[in-house]
Order: structure tokens, then C-alpha cells, then sequence
């Protein structure tokens, strides 16, 4: 039962973004201590910067490629193919799109973002919080803007140097906080799928001038439209994964053998994956069809992106936990790329709002639609 599964997005670009993604998952697999896997991330990440990846999409005039969203979907899926753990799709598009919005006086940072020399996290609205302390939230004391809050489970470079926080609901304001700024308290950490991530603590940090890029309705349109670029380039890495998965199952049962047959000529084993191949199917049609959209229009596709990213939480988790099954003893290890990728895919559900966040969100408009109706 042979399957090659055919990116959404080929080219150069994939090519290499697979062939690194493959080399950093393999150089992983052999380290033991997070500090080693750190300082290869970090190795990885110098490496992509100095491709110029992080300028794909910063327009020319910036000193960026000023590529186009097939660019950065290249990207996108060719790092999800090969497992490469480090936030492509952050650094990529997403951090770009939120810089933008700044003033000629300070694009430097841009700048720097397109080099890697600024390692940014982002922090958007309704980011998961501590349960001992509210989400971030600024206030005037003593003629001073201070920030308190704190922040959990968000991705990070290597080595982060500032964070890009959205802040406040009636008059939005986009801070760019130095990390090292005094209050600001971070505890880093690896996720299962092998991703850097912190909790953030705000204590009365004092915000200076410099740090707010811009405010008021033009923040909460750009957040929202970064967040549902990060969502649709996740569905394509997501897609890239599962497609991986599947043809790593399959190669995987066709070799392995017990009672004198090998594993995929046991009926039960090819229902598996047959569910496993249709549910990767629906889910890369939505996100081809969210991809074709968000191309031929100025305006991202939010309601195909919220469709194609709930299902990427159900198709996803679906496809990895029968990847397991199929794989019996070996897939409870991590000796195999097609069970880090499995946890890859499971965790690419919650970036960018889960299955939860975009539920609510259709459900929203289709009762505002029927008000109005």
C-alpha cells in the first residue's frame, strides 16, 4: 500500500526546509540534556537566519526578500515535514506582519527580526495565564505605565531578546519589551514536541515610551490577522506532518514482520491507516482551500482558516494517536521520526487559538448572520 504524500507548496524552498528539518531532528534525537538540545536549536536557528529566512517576508525596501504567502507556505511545510523544532511560523510571518505596523522611526527592529539578531515571542490576547496571577494588564500608577501579569506556555526562539506583547481591550497598545527589562521574570522550558516555550511574569514593570510601537483600533485588526496567518501557515505544517506520519506508518508496517507476514497484510492494521489517509485528506482540502483564498485576496480568509484549523485539532490528534497504535511498543519510544512527529502534530492545535477558540468564533457569526437575517 505505497503513499507519497505531495506538499501543498513545493519548490526550493521546501526542499531545504525539509532537508534541515531533518538533520535538526536527527542531531536531537541523539541528545539527552535539554541545555545540549538548546544549544542546537540555537545552532539551527543561526542557520535558517543566515538563509534568510526570517526576511522572507519583510518587504525589499526593508532589506527583506519580500517574498509572497506560497513562500512563506514553503517554509512552513517543508519545516513540518522534516520535525524542525523551531517557531518557523512565528519568526517567518507572524512576528513581520506585527512589525509592520510600526512608524518609519522604528523599523530597525524589523530589521533586526529579518536578520535573527531579534529573537521575538509573541504574546497575544487570551494567552493562557498563571493561575496565581492575571493576564498582563497595563495600569497608571504615579504618572507611570506599568505592566503586571503573567503568561504561560508561550513559544520562544532561542535565546529570546524581546517580547511582542498586545495589550488591552478598549485602546489596544503593541509593547515591544526588552526581555531582560527589570520585572520581567521568565522560566524556560521544552514541550513535548521537543519546542522551546516560557511562563512570563510581569511585576510593575515600568514601560518606557519606546517600547509602544502603536495603539489603538489598527493593533487589535493587525493581532487578529498575524494570529490567523500563524493559524493557516500552522495547518500546512500541520498537513506536511501528517503526510509524513502516514507514509513513515506505512513504510514502517510493510517492513515489520510477525507470524511470518509483515504487519500490513493484517486487515485491522490497513483499516487504521485507510481512517488515518481520510481524515489527512479532509483536512488538506480545507487547508488548500484556505490557502487559494488567502492568494487571490488582500484580506485573509478567516472563516476558512477557523474551519481548517478546527479541523486540524481533530484530524491531527486522530492521525497521531492511530500512528502510535500502529506502530505497538516502538510507538511509546522516541526511536522513531514518525512518533516525534506525532506529538508535533498534537501540539500544533493549541498554537494560534485550539479547536475551542475557533468553534466560538464561528458560532458567533453564524448568530450574528441570523440576527441580521
Amino acid at each position: 500500500m505505497p503513499f507519497l504524500a505531495t506538499p501543498l507548496v513545493g519548490g526550493d524552498a521546501f526542499e531545504m526546509a525539509q532537508r534541515i528539518g531533518l538533520d535538526a531532528d536527527r542531531e536531537l534525537a541523539t541528545l539527552a540534556d535539554p541545555v545540549d538540545q538548546a544549544a542546537c536549536l540555537r545552532r539551527y536557528w543561526d542557520r535558517i537566519a543566515e538563509l534568510g529566512w526570517m526576511a522572507t517576508a519583510v518587504p525589499e525596501e526593508l532589506g527583506g526578500a519580500g517574498g509572497s504567502l506560497a513562500d512563506l507556505a514553503a517554509l512552513a511545510g517543508g519545516a513540518g515535514r522534516g520535525g524542525l523544532a523551531l517557531p518557523v511560523v512565528l519568526s517567518c510571518a507572524v512576528v513581520p506582519m506585527l512589525l509592520a505596523i510600526t512608524g518609519e522611526d522604528r523599523r530597525t527592529i524589523l530589521a533586526d527580526a529579518a536578520t535573527g539578531q531579534a529573537r521575538i515571542c509573541v504574546i497575544f490576547p487570551g494567552a493562557a495565564c498563571d493561575e496565581a496571577m492575571q493576564s498582563p494588564k497595563l495600569t497608571v500608577s504615579d504618572g507611570h505605565l506599568t505592566l503586571d501579569g503573567a503568561v504561560a506556555g508561550i513559544e520562544t526562539p532561542p535565546d529570546p531578546t524581546h517580547l511582542l506583547l498586545v495589550c488591552g481591550e478598549t485602546d489596544p497598545v503593541l509593547l515591544l519589551i526588552p526581555a531582560d527589562a527589570r520585572g520581567v521574570a521568565c522560566t524556560r522550558y521544552q514541550r513535548i514536541d521537543g519546542r522551546l516555550a516560557g511562563d512570563w511574569t510581569f511585576g510593575k514593570v515600568t514601560v518606557e515610551s519606546d517600547w509602544i510601537l502603536a495603539r489603538g483600533a489598527a493593533v487589535a485588526w493587525r493581532a487578529e490577522e498575524a494570529c490567523d496567518l500563524g493559524a493557516l501557515l500552522t495547518c500546512i505544517e500541520g498537513v506536511s506532518a501528517m503526510g509524513a506520519i502516514i507514509e513513515q506508518t506505512i513504510g514502517y508496517l510493510s517492513e515489520r514482520v510477525q507470524f511470518g507476514v509483515p504487519l500490513s497484510s493484517f486487515q485491522a492494521l490497513r483499516h487504521r491507516v485507510a481512517e488515518m489517509y481520510v481524515e489527512y485528506e479532509n483536512l488538506r482540502g480545507l487547508v488548500s482551500q484556505a490557502l487559494r483564498a488567502a492568494s487571490a485576496s488582500d484580506r485573509l480568509p478567516w472563516r476558512d482558516i477557523a474551519f481548517a484549523k478546527l479541523r486540524l485539532g481533530e484530524a491531527g490528534r486522530f492521525v497521531a494517536q492511530e500512528a502510535i497504535q500502529c506502530h505497538g511498543g516502538m510507538g511509546m519510544t522516541e526511536a522513531l521520526p514518525a512518533i516525534r512527529l506525532a506529538r508535533r502534530v498534537m501540539m500544533a492545535e493549541f498554537e494560534y487559538g485550539d479547536r475551542t477558540f475557533h468553534a466560538n468564533r464561528l458560532l458567533v457569526d453564524a448568530r450574528q448572520d441570523d440576527e441580521a437575517a
